[in-house]
């Protein structure tokens, strides 16, 4: 689903001659809920740094994509609630569109975790165009 979301999103960006900002949100209130998580010395900053790595090469791949079709593109990672920091970045930046891509999950599963995308669309007062994940 990445290249979809991503292709989609830098496809629009060139077209429109607009830009991207790459959103990356750390969400460390999941991991409370790990066995010994809040018990092992250093174990809560060694995952944030794994996460926000993960966080800088994820808006790098995106910044990657935009460079080859000359679409400029901001990177921002930052620690939060998801759907709460995407639309506060999407506010501090202006942006006329939030592409955002969907798990897909259901049942009980959706029930627990909640849905970013879905929050994102029901809570934006900017459009929102959510990339539902094909299962590839």
């Amino acid at each position: 689903m990445r290249l979809r979301l991503e292709s989609t999103s830098h496809d629009i960006a060139h077209h429109a001659k607009g830009c991207i900002a790459a959103v990356y949100v750390i969400d460390i209130s999941r991991l409370s809920h790990l066995p010994g998580y809040a018990m092992l010395p250093g174990l809560k900053e060694k995952i944030y740094q794994l996460m926000r790595e993960e966080g800088k090469q994820a808006t790098q791949y995106a910044e990657d994509l935009a460079r080859m079709i000359n679409v400029p593109c901001q990177k921002i990672v930052v620690q939060g609630n998801p759907s709460i920091e995407i639309l506060k970045s999407a506010r501090e930046i202006e942006a006329d569109l939030i592409v955002i891509g969907s798990m897909g999950r259901t049942g009980f599963e959706k029930i627990l975790l909640g849905s970013v995308a879905e929050k994102v669309v029901l809570q934006s007062s900017i459009p929102v165009l959510m990339i539902k994940e094909d299962g590839n």
